[in-house]
């Protein structure tokens, strides 16, 4: 057991070793981690050791994410930073003294052996999480690499170049008329803002931009080629009366309904909103999607995902109370790639992500629930595809829809 653990706790730890860390200000560096002793570690070791080495990872991940965030509202990196919460999760603690015990008493075994499959439990749980951590971390880099102009070439480098030619024109600089993928994610977060001249808006090209993605071949559904415009002057009803629920759409053969409202979700909250003034502030969810963590909610009361599904066009949350934060997820099913309309509705401020880009960000004031409240025109890729809807409660009750307009 004590090899497996070991194993489980090297590949973090190795996985961490090519990943470069981000310079920032020393004031928020992270210690480095402990070394897993050669020989002779035990089970705590291998714990602590990857506790520490996934505290390292959060950390780092909490400071990209913070870059990210400085570079779309334009703010400083320790504004950003303290509006951004580790992802850290909540550890089960484990029994030391037990596990460190030398076992001589036949009738310790049981409880000793359930402290040890705990702590590997724990383990794997922080592996997983310190893989898809350093995955996105990976994305990220990879991301503001491509956003980042190039250097600029000398004089001295453009001569001595094996391709000069004195009697053509300099070479342009590579880069000089790309934006860059902080600036195709600034755009996009612009044109997902709630615009109350505009309630529909067609964000499909910022999200292929955003995604650094061309222009694919599709297949869309009737309905997909109406524009802003046209959407903007189409009569709803306070409900739509034609909809289904569901979490999988086909391009031929599915429901003859208009639209689909998604039916299954996991919520996680309430986390603390005093007075709203945690409007701006990432709660652990908004970072990173881990189902089977657990953080600190409103008035330190331990909060966990939990399964919700409904029949109806519109959800609400577990455990609703007044001036909180709750977020829920859920993925969606496409056969082909396709641009369709969605409808999005909120009790009170909501923001929304698909596949981790930003299509919604409602303004700021409390208002009941409305079913086409935003209309956005969405890029979903073929196979599945993650939503992450963030609601906040002001006052009374909470709820939160999402609609996909399917018609035939």
């Amino acid at each position: 057991m004590k090899r497996s653990l070991r194993r489980l706790f090297l590949l973090p730890f190795v996985c961490a070793l090519p990943v470069q860390p981000v310079s920032f200000s020393a004031e928020i560096a992270p210690a480095d981690p402990p070394a897993l002793p050669e020989d002779g570690a035990t089970i705590v070791d291998c714990y602590d050791t990857a506790t520490a080495n996934l505290e390292r990872i959060c950390e780092d991940y909490r400071r990209i994410k913070a870059l990210e965030l400085a570079q779309i509202r334009d703010i400083a990196f320790l504004d950003a930073y303290e509006n951004i919460q580790s992802v850290m999760p909540e550890l089960k603690p484990i029994n030391r003294d037990l596990l460190r015990k030398r076992i001589t008493d036949p009738a310790e075994i049981t409880a000793h052996k359930r402290e040890v499959e705990l702590a590997e439990s724990e383990v794997r749980n922080m592996v997983e999480l310190a893989a898809r951590l350093l995955a996105e971390i990976e994305v990220q880099q990879r991301m503001q690499e491509a956003g980042s102009p190039p250097k600029p070439l000398t004089l001295e480098e453009i001569v001595q170049s094996p391709e000069y030619d004195p009697t053509k024109e300099p070479p342009a600089q590579a880069g000089e008329s790309r934006a860059g993928g902080s600036e195709a994610l600034k755009q996009l977060s612009e044109k997902a803002r709630e615009n109350p001249q505009h309630r529909a808006v067609d964000v499909t090209a910022e999200m292929r931009a955003a995604a650094g993605s061309g222009s694919p071949d599709r297949q869309e559904l009737k309905g997909s080629s109406l524009t802003a415009q046209q959407m903007e002057s189409q009569v709803f009803q306070p409900r739509p009366t034609n909809y289904e629920v569901g979490r999988k759409v086909v391009s031929e053969g599915g429901p003859p309904v208009e639209w689909m409202f998604i039916d299954t979700w996991y919520t996680i909250g309430p986390f603390p909103n005093p007075q709203r003034v945690n409007l701006n502030t990432k709660f652990p969810p908004e970072t990173v999607v881990n189902l089977s963590a657990t953080y600190p909610g409103k008035g330190g009361k331990m909060v966990k995902w939990k399964f919700l599904q409904t029949n109806r066009d519109r959800c609400v949350p577990h455990d609703d109370e007044e001036y909180a934060i709750y977020y829920a997820y859920t993925e969606i099913w496409f056969d082909e790639a396709m641009d369709l309309w969605v409808a999005i509705g909120s009790d009170d401020k909501a923001n929304v992500w698909i596949n981790n880009l930003p299509v919604w960000i409602s303004g700021d004031e409390l208002k009941p629930w409305r079913v086409n409240e935003g209309l956005r025109k969405v890029h979903f890729q073929k196979g599945l595809n993650k939503v992450l809807y963030r609601v906040e409660n002001g006052w009374r009750s909470t709820a939160f829809s999402l609609g996909i307009q399917i018609a035939r």
